[in-house]
């Protein structure tokens, strides 16, 4: 029997981790399966959620909700975690537990798979909020050295955990996220209020936190440099702010072009598919990526991109994307500016849908299966 660990998606507003184990997890889970989650005194009603995000019932399932403890509270037990054996926790009587989250409970017993996105706790510290990366600093090389396989979202974050965490490359399994590329589609037109509520017309667009791992600042240079010879174009920031966001807001301020710097705070689905069909090109600027699930998705939609040549941004992009190095804000201000001058024509966007088409949720939870199957060898 295979128990999963749906901690990742029993809370709502799920964002790029959350979405990831929900669409994993929903090709994995079979009626023999276990589903196990962490509910601190049933304040969440966790159960109810699991079935949102899952968008299954699961009333005849196996589901187990721990209410004692929370799941991180757990996790910083370490090894005074097996005074409380996880499978007592849980009353699990799984051969193997699959976790979506990175790490894993010092109590836990058996064999088990980890999900591994990123290795940003290691490579860009600074860039984090400093419990969560205590918590992965403290834990993560120790959950990966009890791993029975691991699974990651790009061959760059498999080099990275091998690299960095020593963990042999047969026990590790990629499995690119997937977009949903009847969701996401060329569209000219926008069918939510977002472009009537900014005052939308052409705009280069961001979608993401605003943090410092995310690089806006240079961004913003760089639509400086645009906005002093382009009078009509806009810089539209979607998504809501991450940690220390102060940075990002001050280079804002500070930008001399401010007034056409956007900030529409969190999107939906909807919203956020309305902007990258009709911004003029898709900006993604970060310094490190696991993945970059928003560059599939403005490709599925028809829409060129500028990226930071960085991390994983060009394995995902391949040639088909123009590539940037990260702290150069000229050189992402002449790309952009390209793009502006020459839109993409239907044969461009036909081989920009046909490279986000590429990457599906089924080869994700293939690898997902390959590499439970290889842990319980």
């Amino acid at each position: 029997m295979i128990a999963y660990n749906l901690q990742p998606i029993a809370v709502r507003g799920l964002t790029g981790i959350g979405n990831y184990t929900a669409e994993v997890a929903r090709r994995l889970i079979g009626k023999d399966s276990e589903l196990h989650a962490f509910d601190f005194m049933g304040r969440n009603g966790a159960a109810g959620i699991l079935e949102e995000n899952l968008k299954m019932n699961l009333s005849g399932n196996d589901l187990h909700i721990v209410r004692s403890l929370p799941l991180s509270v757990y996790i910083r037990m370490g090894g005074a975690g097996k005074l409380i054996p996880y499978h007592t926790l849980t009353g699990s009587k799984a051969d193997l537990t699959v976790f979506f989250n990175y790490l894993t409970p010092g109590g836990l017993r058996g064999k088990n798979m980890i999900t591994i996105y990123d290795l940003v706790s290691e490579r860009f510290p600074e860039t984090m909020q400093a419990r969560n990366r205590r918590l992965l600093q403290g834990h993560l090389r120790d959950s990966a050295s009890r791993a029975s396989s691991i699974l990651t979202i790009s061959q760059f974050s498999k080099r990275e955990i091998m690299d960095v965490l020593g963990v042999p490359e047969e026990k590790i399994f990629v499995g690119y996220c997937g977009v949903d590329t009847e969701f996401y589609t060329p569209q000219d037109g926008f069918t939510t209020g977002i472009a009537r509520n900014f005052d939308l017309d052409r705009y280069i667009l961001y979608v993401g936190t605003l943090e410092p791992r995310k690089n806006i600042k240079t961004l913003i240079s760089a639509f400086d440099l645009i906005a002093s010879k382009d009078k009509d174009i806009k810089l539209v920031l979607a998504g809501g702010l991450g940690w220390q966001p102060d940075e990002t807001l001050n280079a804002i301020e500070q930008s001399t072009f401010n007034d056409r710097i956007v900030r529409t705070g969190y999107v939906s689905n909807e919203e956020k598919r309305d902007l990258l069909r009709n911004a003029s090109v898709f900006v993604f600027p970060s310094i490190y990526e696991g993945f970059g699930m928003p560059v599939t998705e403005a490709m599925a939609c028809g829409t060129d991109c500028v990226v930071s040549d960085s991390s994983s941004l060009s394995e995902i992009a391949g040639d088909l994307i123009t590539k940037v190095p990260p702290k150069d804000a000229e050189l992402f201000a002449q790309a952009i500016e390209e793009k502006l001058l020459h839109a993409p024509d239907e044969s461009r966007r036909r081989a920009l849908r046909e490279r986000a088409c590429s990457y599906t949720w089924e080869q994700a939870a293939k690898a997902a299966s390959d590499a439970i199957s290889f842990a319980l060898k």
